[in-house]
């Protein structure tokens, strides 16, 4: 991809952005906590290289701080005590059962970043790290209709009941999904629920277990590459 990244502000979100306009396929990819648009950047230059695919990374809406004198953004906040907390004595936040405040914003904020874009969402991949992952998981289960297909790279379960029910209406959406086994920030059970629950609603997907943290291995980017590539096939035919 020769194409230089640009910053432009779709809605209220600033976006950096790599490829072709007229690009086939977009995928949209969300940073994690505290990140920022920038975070994943690279994986413009390990995904679906050569492909005819427009990369856009959105910057999260609200400001939080990392550390001294530091910030960095996301798309809702996190009681970072309770947080850590919990990661001091080996165990878990439980967000299964929380529609986190501040949630339903970003996926406003984030729905009127893809009006402005005016690409067709049944060409638009939607993919995550984190807290990112929630947000592209969010969007794919309850817009007004599917996108081409959803990457959860270290995500999690949200608002079970609601993430159950919109599901139902996403038969045949393909997902990539993967987790670190010894991830200490997001339990491993908790996507592995979150797998089952998608498949029992008839979504096809594909999930990599790894033995690693809170990151994003190789054998995951293959995966999300292939999803990339499968997209791009079935949109030429069109």
């Amino acid at each position: 991809m020769n194409h230089a990244p640009l910053i432009r502000r779709y809605g209220p979100l600033d976006v950096v952005e790599i490829g072709r306009l007229e690009a086939k396929v977009v995928i949209v990819m969300f940073h994690g906590y505290g990140a920022d648009a920038f975070d994943l950047f690279p994986l413009s230059q390990q995904i679906a290289s050569g492909s005819d695919v427009r990369w856009l990374f959105p910057q999260g809406l609200i400001e939080v701080p990392i550390g001294f004198q530091q910030t960095g953004r996301a798309w809702f906040p996190i009681d970072m005590v309770a947080l850590n907390q919990a990661m001091s004595t080996g165990s878990f936040r439980n967000f299964s059962d929380v529609r986190p405040a501040g949630l339903d914003d970003s996926v406003l904020a984030v729905k009127a970043m893809l009006g402005e874009i005016e690409h067709p969402f049944d060409r638009t991949v939607l993919a995550g790290f984190s807290q990112g992952a929630m947000i592209a998981t969010e969007l794919s289960l309850t817009a007004e209709c599917a996108p081409a297909g959803l990457g959860i790279l270290s995500g999690t379960l949200l608002d079970r009941e609601a993430w159950r029910k919109a599901a139902r209406s996403r038969l045949g959406l393909n997902f990539v999904q993967s987790h670190g086994r010894m991830d200490p920030v997001l339990s491993f059970a908790a996507a592995e629920e979150l797998n089952q629950i998608l498949r029992s609603a008839g979504l096809i997907g594909h999930f990599y277990p790894f033995h690693g943290g809170h990151e994003i291995p190789v054998q995951v980017l293959k995966g999300l590459d292939e999803l990339v590539r499968k997209v791009e096939r079935a949109c030429v035919k069109k």
